[in-house]
């Protein structure tokens, strides 16, 4: 009996003192604020190597860590980049050749091409050219020739395919020459780009009947480009003495600077 009254005695002063202890830590006395200032002072060159110790160890968990999230979110995104480029590719085969313009004009809309969708990588704008240059080539199978569109019409044409890049010959470059047809009098000529970077419809006789805003769409006699692809709109129509044929410009229905994804016909 005497020895648990005893022990109840210790307990109760331990009490006591865990309680001032605590109360004067909450007043900030300087009794504690020195207690502490030893304590951190003592554990200081312990802390100091244990902390040496396990910070890179830290750095390198997290470092890992936010590696393996960082995988996991590069995984994810290019699961989203994958679907979008899908349903870019699509859609852009679904408006390959203006569908409101065509259904307006009443001309049967084509959706049987097989495409490459191509990021432009490349300009070469220059005074005797007019170039891109495309992530795709001979490795996808884009070989030289082929035509190549965006959902506005015609850009141009392969003229070089490496293995995994081809250059795009624009149809404003001087050298450009393709076949088209005025859509409305299905009357043939040659779009051809001038050294003044426009785009001309030539070999239209004077004798033909011309409008401005007539829609010239390509012909059926390109060796690998298809008929009847979107080019642009009559601007302007001039004769030219002592020639035989009108002087026509035209008005690309592809803005060239803006140029960013295209696709290229393969058949």
């Amino acid at each position: 009996m005497g020895k648990n009254f005893k022990n109840l005695i210790v307990l109760g002063i331990i009490i006591v003192l865990c309680l001032v202890i605590i109360t004067v830590s909450f007043k900030g006395s300087d009794l504690t604020k020195g207690v502490k200032v030893k304590t951190l002072d003592f554990f200081k060159p312990v802390q100091e190597k244990f902390f040496l110790f396990f910070h890179p160890v830290a750095n390198f968990i997290n470092s890992t860590r936010d590696y393996l999230n960082l995988r996991e979110k590069i995984k994810i995104l290019e699961k989203e980049n994958s679907n979008l480029r899908k349903d870019y590719s699509e859609n852009i085969n679904l408006k390959i050749e203006n569908n409101a313009l065509r259904e307006l004009l009443g001309v049967k809309l084509r959706k049987d091409y097989e495409t490459e969708l191509a990021k432009v990588i490349g300009f070469s704008m220059g005074e005797l050219q007019s170039e891109i240059t495309l992530n795709k080539g001979t490795n996808d199978g884009v070989l030289e020739g082929m035509g190549v569109v965006n959902e506005d019409g015609l850009v141009g044409a392969v003229i070089l395919s490496a293995g995994n890049s081809c250059r795009v010959k624009l149809i404003n470059d001087p050298r450009s020459s393709i076949g088209a047809r005025i859509l409305s009098s299905r009357v043939l000529g040659m779009v051809e780009g001038g050294n003044d970077k426009k785009i001309y419809l030539n070999y239209i006789p004077k004798e033909e009947i011309v409008f401005r805003g007539d829609v010239i769409i390509t012909s059926e006699y390109g060796k690998l480009l298809p008929s009847e692809i979107l080019v642009g709109r009559i601007k302007s129509t001039a004769g030219s003495a002592g020639s035989p044929y009108k002087e026509i410009e035209i008005e690309p229905f592809v803005d060239f600077k803006e140029l960013e994804y295209v696709l290229i016909i393969k058949g």
